[in-house]
């Protein structure tokens, strides 16, 4: 009897087609002037395919020319060389409660041009963005662009996000913005129809960058924790990152950690480790114990407090103790759900001195299944949190840009 074989099993000649577009494109996202040779060499694409996808990028724009290189060592014609040619940028911001920072990047390569503004977040929806639009069109006059000189544009700021509507559902740091909110509409308002738009949590955009100096955790279940004004995660299983319906997982900072404390959190609840682990909950406690060698008021950091307890500081020990102890148990609970194998600090908590980290993983350990060490590896990122963003979400729409040229015709 003959075997019927499903239409979506057989592999038709536009899907190849648009395989080996891909392929032949992604050689070229290093930035490199490239011959069919070296993209042949590279991909294993017959050379007459790779010289038909390489006519056709060069006609729409993305790749072009820039004639002939050198012979072979065994004479013959010279090849033509070919490099990437769309010159667009693209425009990272992060709007964060007490910054605006703004970088641009190529659609290959690494982001430039990063300037940061002092500035509070307003919790007035339309003041924030008009805000927002006059410190573009500052950025715009130093770095002498605008906006046709944009692909696209990636907005990150705190709260959960709608990825495909480009809604804010919320955000803990302007409450008065209210929820479900049209971001679109404001950023179309800005930078007209034309550009990319996406708009993105800002712990998502840290943590993504983790991935692009440390290719071998895309294989792998990353675990980020960003700490900075907040406390959110980003998990990213197999190089995804993980959003959810609500866009809620990750959002570490309001597991309920203890039900015996009465802090209220931005997010209503009490207990929540994000309100338990607060630099005004350190300094109030120091406070409470009448200590001053630490400083009193907003001379504490975290940076402060971990320096001190590196030193011995029995008081900076005690509290370090206990933030330690506040990680540990959201890790450990976050181990039972996701089964981490990576946890990467980032901002504050990435300056934890070695106590912390002798204390975390020996609370860690109390688990019978991680008799001996915690599980899964933890590393402490001290790189700057807005470069970070700003390179996430470049290469995010970097993905996006490539992604878009490989249909075929």
């Amino acid at each position: 009897m003959r075997k019927e074989t499903a239409n979506h099993q057989i592999a038709m000649p536009s899907d190849l087609k648009r395989v080996n577009r891909q392929k032949i494109l992604e050689v070229f996202r290093s930035g490199e002037t490239l011959t069919a040779a070296d993209i042949h060499e590279a991909t294993h694409i017959s050379r007459p395919t790779v010289m038909r996808a390489l006519q056709h990028f060069c006609n729409t724009g993305v790749l072009k020319s820039v004639g002939l290189g050198s012979a072979t060592s065994v004479g013959g014609k010279k090849p033509e060389q070919f490099t990437f040619g769309d010159e667009r940028k693209i425009l990272s911001i992060s709007l964060w409660p007490q910054t605006i920072t703004f970088a641009l990047c190529g659609l290959v390569g690494d982001i430039e041009a990063l300037t940061q503004y002092e500035h509070i977040l307003e919790n007035d929806l339309d003041t924030a963005f008009a805000s927002l639009q006059s410190y573009i069109q500052d950025y715009y006059r130093e770095q002498n662009i605008s906006t046709k000189d944009l692909y696209g544009v990636v907005l990150n700021l705190p709260g959960t996000v709608d990825y495909d509507l480009l809604l804010l559902r919320y955000n803990t740091k302007a409450p008065g913005w209210g929820t479900d909110i049209a971001l679109e509409k404001y950023l179309r308002a800005i930078f007209g129809d034309e550009v990319a738009l996406f708009v993105d949590n800002a712990g998502k955009a840290v943590g993504r960058a983790v991935l692009l100096d440390n290719p071998e955790y895309a294989e792998r279940r990353l675990l980020t924790v960003f700490s900075t004004w907040g406390i959110s995660a980003c998990m990213i299983e197999r190089g995804h990152v993980l959003n959810g319906r609500d866009s809620l997982i990750g959002e570490i900072g309001h597991a309920v950690i203890s039900d015996s404390v009465e802090t209220t959190c931005t997010c209503g609840k009490s207990g929540c480790l994000e309100s338990l682990v607060s630099i005004k909950r350190i300094r109030q406690m120091l406070k409470d114990a009448g200590d001053e060698d630490l400083g009193t008021g907003e001379k504490v950091t975290f940076q402060s407090l971990f320096a001190a307890s590196e030193r011995g500081h029995a008081l900076a020990r005690t509290i370090v103790s206990y933030l330690a102890h506040c990680f540990a148990t959201v890790l450990h609970n976050l181990a039972l759900t996701y089964n981490q194998d990576t946890v990467v600090f980032q901002g504050d908590f990435a300056y934890a001195d070695q106590h912390f980290d002798e204390c975390l993983k020996q609370e860690l350990c109390q688990f019978r299944y991680f008799p001996e060490k915690p599980g899964f590896s933890i590393v402490y990122d001290r790189r700057q949190l807005t470069k970070l963003a700003a390179r996430g979400d470049s290469a995010l729409l970097q993905r996006r840009y490539f992604s878009s040229f490989t249909n075929a015709e």
